[in-house]
């Protein structure tokens, strides 16, 4: 076979021993020298059923790159400017060699920055210096010091604490604050303040000199949102480095930890981890395990893991430490591993586990059939165990690809097998998982209609002439209506804010023929010409929710900026020009994300057209007790059940206005209680429809008297009585368990006021401020206009 190239591609001043043998798919850029007997090839041949296919990927090569003799250089490869090939290596396809970076080896690996042991001295560029203050700050995090005492003269040779795990997290730390990528080799060189110092000006040397519009210096101001809802829509090395700047001063120890236990040194992800958290507000002190110690760290009565009872646990693995050549599937240790799993889930709450990312070792040699068969085992257990959550580390080695994510020096030398930007990455991971177990999930999606559900202005385009269809560019709205259904399904309210005609609008969802979207799957609208902050105001009221439950998309900058000025609460989404990056934008979110999805989370649209239906019907009695008797309500209360645990867990999450106590649990700590505690379930339901579970107490016996642990109503069956046969049902309780009193804590809140408020009026009395006590024998009327069914355990 012969090829035949039309066209080459050199740049000037270039000398090029060897001739590509692609040159039409290879572009040379300015001063390019290629070594002698250096083989570019951009294609590649594929037999397959007597036929051989032809492929190919251009090589891309910028200015002032060199290519050492003898090197091979793979289809679809790019070495940027400034890169350097070292003698005798194979880069092998698809590989991105960054501006200034110096590659090598069989395959070829990243192995330092080109200039990187510049003498500093002669250095003539004006750098700005790490502040003193900063660097203590990083020091302190890495070591576990106080800042107050770092000096100077603090050194490895000098402090115990400065050792080589220590190094590792200062080196992580410069690359979350500085963009800095360390050689493994140097990593253990940061013995000092003073090697660190130097290593940041060199860095910054090299960044003025190359010129380099891609990699963050000192000197760069980097802007963020302030909405920390908003940062994963942006490249995480850039969130990162700019909150490495806001949060300068080193954590401080506190109650909650996350402990982090693996199978190979994991320490560099600490920093990245610390600042997203921070930035959350939901301030973790990290802390890490004993290497490879994970059956000891989840069983034993003394570890890192059984002393965080209030925290976070975190387990790390990988297939390159399950599989050895006593196990050579894998399968003995991963079973063993998953025995301790499962037992410490059983009795502790808050474990996070990894799955199993792609082997990308270069020192594994293990098969890939045995790898990908105890991934996807391994993953099938977890989802089997209750009380866990699974952290998407094959997501994450996926996303930077398997040759960027391994570091065979920091392996051989640290057992840290992974690049930095992966340990950058998981941090961050970890951080998502954190923010969905510690912050509510946003509710509601309020969606522009124009620009966003299709292409074009409906008022002027008319019905036939939108873009909404399986070709381009209809398909791009098409799919992401596809997507806004799936975030429906999972209990988002979908609302509609748009200023058109509300006539034509319906029109469209009701015989456009692409439309995915149908008019019962929104849950309100506001489809009218006054300003979008009003309109989300209104629906507030209707849907009864916060603003700050809301998430706005709007294609328009101008009625975003509207939003955010007038309803500074509502998360606004800064959409992209191109309809087809809408899927990856919402996609990219983290604010939908919840740690368990219930049967009234799906319910949910349905839920908020009954209670419309409640409202019409409330507006066209004549009194509010007619209006009640006409619902026939029907209340069941019962002993929950293992099937209601995490409906419970959820409501003692999310109720803020009928909630005595504000206790917020997860639904380990419920399974808990329900083995020690009576835990009584409240479901509703009348002529419209069932509400679900929307009331739950939790009651303890102690000296002849019942403590009300827990006692909560959904602000969805307010106003109708049925707190009032709750609580007739908890005295009742009380009697058949031959009670004097009943004890009610009361915790105030920013919302809660009204429970003490009906406590008071029900007959109880202020034994204190904060304790509210009642008779057994003083029990409150039963309201006559509700079915009340009892159905509670002795």
């Amino acid at each position: 076979m012969s090829s035949y190239s039309p066209e080459v591609h050199i740049g000037k001043l270039c000398t090029i021993v060897v001739w590509p043998q692609d040159p039409d798919l290879t572009y040379i850029g300015n001063n390019v020298v290629i070594g002698s007997k250096c083989d570019l090839v951009a294609h590649g041949l594929n037999s397959s059923g007597g036929q051989v296919k032809y492929f190919s990927e251009p090589i891309i090569i910028e200015n002032n790159s060199t290519i050492g003799g003898n090197s091979r250089i793979g289809m679809g490869v790019k070495i940027e400017e400034g890169g350097i090939v070292e003698v005798g290596s194979n880069v092998l396809p698809f590989t991105r060699i960054g501006r200034g970076e110096i590659w090598g080896g069989n395959p070829a690996v990243f192995i330092r920055k080109r200039n990187e042991y510049a003498n500093i001295s002669e250095t003539n560029y004006s750098v700005q210096q790490i502040d003193s203050s900063e660097l203590n700050d990083i020091i302190a995090n890495a070591t576990r010091l106080r800042p107050e005492e770092i000096t100077k003269d603090l050194s490895s040779d000098n402090c115990m604490a400065w050792d080589s795990l220590a190094k590792m997290s200062i080196a992580a730390s410069l690359y979350d604050r500085f963009n800095i990528r360390i050689a493994a080799e140097q990593i253990f060189k940061l013995n000092s303040r003073q090697s660190i110092e130097q290593l940041i000006t060199v860095h910054t040397h090299n960044n003025l000199s190359d010129n380099s519009d891609t990699v963050s210096t000192t000197n760069e101001t980097v802007e963020i949102p302030t909405n920390p809802e908003l940062l994963p829509l942006y490249k995480p090395d850039t969130v990162t480095q700019a909150l490495a700047r806001r949060f300068q001063e080193a954590s401080q120890e506190g109650e909650q930890k996350i402990v982090i236990a693996a199978t190979f040194t994991a320490q560099p992800l600490g920093s990245t981890l610390e600042l997203w958290c921070r930035a959350f507000g939901i301030p973790f002190f990290v802390e890490f395990g004993e290497f490879n110690q994970l059956e000891q760290t989840l069983l034993s009565p003394d570890s890192v893991f059984m002393n965080n009872p209030n925290g976070l646990n975190v387990v790390l693995t990988r297939p390159e430490d399950l599989i050895s050549d006593g196990d050579p599937d894998g399968m003995i240790r991963a079973s063993q591993l998953l025995d301790a799993i499962n037992s410490y889930a059983v009795n502790k709450k808050g474990l996070i586990v990894s799955n199993l990312p792609p082997a990308v070792s270069p020192f594994f040699h293990g098969k890939h059939q045995q790898v990908e068969k105890l991934r996807f085992w391994w993953l099938e257990q977890l989802e089997k165990i209750e009380g866990i959550q699974i952290l998407d580390f094959t997501g994450v080695v996926e996303e930077v690809g398997r040759q960027n994510s391994q570091d065979a020096s920091l392996e051989a030398i640290a057992r840290a097998p992974y690049s930095q930007i992966v340990y950058q990455r998981l941090g961050i991971a970890i951080t998502r998982l954190v923010r969905g177990r510690f912050l509510p999930a946003k509710k509601v999606l309020a969606l522009d209609c124009d620009g966003i559900l299709w292409g074009g202005i409906l008022g002027e385009d008319g019905i036939d002439g939108i873009a909404l269809s399986n070709d381009y560019p209809g398909r791009s709205f098409r799919l992401f209506q596809e997507m806004l259904l799936e975030l429906k399904k999972r209990g988002i309210l979908l609302v509609l804010v748009s200023k058109n005609e509300e006539a034509d609008v319906w029109n469209v969802f009701e015989h456009h023929p692409e439309m995915v979207l149908r008019r019962e799957d929104i849950a309100g609208y506001r489809i009218n010409w006054q300003e979008k902050s009003v309109n989300l105001r209104e629906l507030t009221d209707e849907l009864n929710l916060g603003l700050d439950s809301f998430v706005f998309v709007d294609d328009s900058p101008v009625e975003r900026l509207e939003v955010e000025t007038n309803a500074p609460e509502v998360i606004v989404v800064p959409m992209p020009k191109e309809a087809a990056h809408y899927v990856e934008t919402l996609s990219k979110l983290w604010c939908f994300d919840s740690c368990s999805i219930t049967v009234e989370d799906r319910m949910r649209t349905q839920l908020m057209a009954e209670e419309q239906q409640r409202r019409e019907l409330q507006q066209s009695t004549s009194s509010i007790h007619s209006y009640l008797e006409s619902l026939q309500l029907v209340v069941e209360i019962r002993s929950a059940e293992a099937r209601d645990l995490p409906r419970v867990a959820q409501l003692t999450q999310k109720t803020n206005q009928f909630n005595l106590s504000l206790i917020r649990r997860s639904l380990t700590e419920i399974q808990d209680l329900h083995k020690s505690c009576s835990i009584l379930a409240l479901n509703l339901k009348d002529r419209f429809g069932d509400y679900g579970l929307v009331g739950v107490a939790i009651l303890k016996q102690e000296n002849r008297c019942l403590f009300l642990d827990t006692f909560l109503l959904s602000c969805r069956a307010l106003g109708r009585g049925i707190e009032q046969s709750f609580l007739c049902t908890l005295f009742d309780f009380a009697h058949q368990k031959d009670l004097n009193m009943i004890i009610a804590p009361y915790h105030s809140g920013s919302r809660n006021e009204q429970v003490k408020t009906f406590l008071l009026k029900m007959g109880f009395s202020p034994k204190q401020s904060d304790i509210l006590e009642a008779e057994v024998v003083n029990v409150p009327q039963k309201p006559g206009y509700i079915e009340l069914q009892v159905r509670v355990l002795a």
